[in-house]
């Protein structure tokens, strides 16, 4: 399973109800301008999420002058159990890329709980893929030299991936010491 433009908009509407605006510009901060979407783009995937039932917009409220209408949108509990399950529906054959892309919108908009569970995932793949690794018999400098980049690759990816519980969002950091 690969990231989809809705799956990165409901995780990042794991931190609280966002306008497509908002999303937009959220995901350009979390992702950066190489991964960069149309607004266009991120206002048809909230009304695809809102259609089917993943997502609750809100009637337009003025912001504040001169910016416009905007509608707030916020997961509902099945765009939050789909949220959930994509953020952790990793394995040994997940890209490293796509890998990178969950634990990025993981540390900044995931729960605790879906965090912690993405960590724990990510990990167990990371480690299988390590393991497939160290079995795989290359013939040839060519192909030995690939797998030790591959190896080193998914070594480095365990490392971010222990790491990343020290990146958290400070709120979430805040909720996870007072809850």
């Amino acid at each position: 399973m690969s990231v989809t433009l809705d799956d990165a908009l409901l995780v990042l509407l794991g931190r609280g109800p966002s306008s497509a605006y908002e999303l937009w510009h959220e995901h350009a901060r979390v992702l950066g301008t190489a991964r960069r979407v149309d607004i266009g783009r991120v206002m048809a995937a909230v009304s695809r999420l809102e259609r089917g039932g993943l997502v609750r917009v809100e009637a337009p409220q003025e912001v504040r002058t001169g910016s416009g209408n905007r509608r707030p949108c916020e997961l509902t509990p099945a765009g939050r159990r789909r949220q959930a399950a994509w953020l952790c529906a990793v394995t040994a054959d997940t890209d490293v890329e796509d890998m990178y892309v969950r634990g990025m919108l993981a540390v900044v908009s995931a729960d605790d709980e879906t965090f912690a569970a993405f960590v724990e995932h990510a990990l167990a793949a990371t480690r299988l893929r390590i393991s497939r690794l160290n079995r795989t018999a290359a013939e040839g400098p060519a192909d030995r030299a690939g797998v030790a980049f591959d190896q080193e690759v998914a070594r480095a990816l365990a490392l971010w991936l222990n790491q990343l519980p020290h990146h958290r969002a400070p709120a979430s950091r805040a909720e996870h010491l007072t809850g």
